[in-house]
């Protein structure tokens, strides 16, 4: 079957009419397929998707090793949705700042490579944590009926988000401060629709596209703009 040659895939048989394919952030592919199906039909599936299923590893690439950034002066290091040049300065104190295109790490030694991770890493965690909760405290107006929800940053290796119900809180994956804020917004908007419906139904979709039109729109462009960066 086709579905072996595809790293990370699995095959899963349940009762169901029809198949799906989907594709999480850690690269992992789920295949679902009607009991009765067969491996002829599955790798057709497959091959009908198959152009869909490459984006869509391309696009989650960028994102799956976000803490493992290459600390030399003149790599590309993706913030809010810009390719920006990395700039490795020796100083006495450790500080990160932007200027213009590039960011500036500024750190004792430039030869400790893991320590120098740490601090670059740590200034886009903090940058993390102010951009998500602006973006959050922007998008919870659209829904003045939802109590406005905790944020908490967890690296998660399936989602980019989650919404937890019953604690009203939305978790948010801090590889996100590589995407743009409208790609941001869409996340948390996500998330606040399951407020209202658990499953990703019809009902749901039409809640999402009503706070944000244009939102397949906002995902493709960020789609194309990462692979546009590979």
């Amino acid at each position: 079957m086709i579905i072996k040659d595809i790293c990370s895939a699995e095959l899963i048989r349940e009762t169901r009419k029809s198949l799906s394919i989907r594709v999480f952030p850690d690269m992992r592919v789920v295949v679902k397929v009607p009991w009765q199906a067969t491996d002829e039909e599955v790798d057709r599936f497959i091959v009908k998707r198959r152009l869909w299923l490459k984006k869509q590893l391309c696009y989650f690439q960028q994102f799956c090793n976000c803490t493992n950034i290459t600390k030399l002066s003149g790599s590309s290091v993706l913030y809010l949705g810009r390719q920006y040049q990395l700039i490795v300065r020796k100083n006495l104190q450790k500080f990160v700042k932007i200027e213009k295109n590039k960011i500036i790490l500024n750190v004792p030694f430039i030869d400790k490579e893991t320590e120098n991770q740490q601090v670059l890493d740590e200034w886009l965690n903090n940058r993390a944590i102010t951009i998500f909760q602006e973006r959050l405290d922007a998008v919870h107006a659209m829904f003045d009926k939802v109590a406005k929800p905790k944020l908490k940053l967890r690296k998660l290796t399936r989602r980019w988000g989650s919404y937890l119900r019953k604690s009203n809180t939305i978790i948010l994956n801090p590889c996100l401060i590589q995407a743009s804020k409208s790609a941001i917004d869409f996340i948390i908007v996500h998330e606040l629709c399951h407020y209202y419906y658990k499953e990703h139904n019809s009902a749901f979709y039409n809640l999402l596209e009503s706070k944000i039109p244009n939102w397949k729109q906002i995902e493709s462009k960020m789609e194309r703009k990462i692979l546009s960066n590979l």
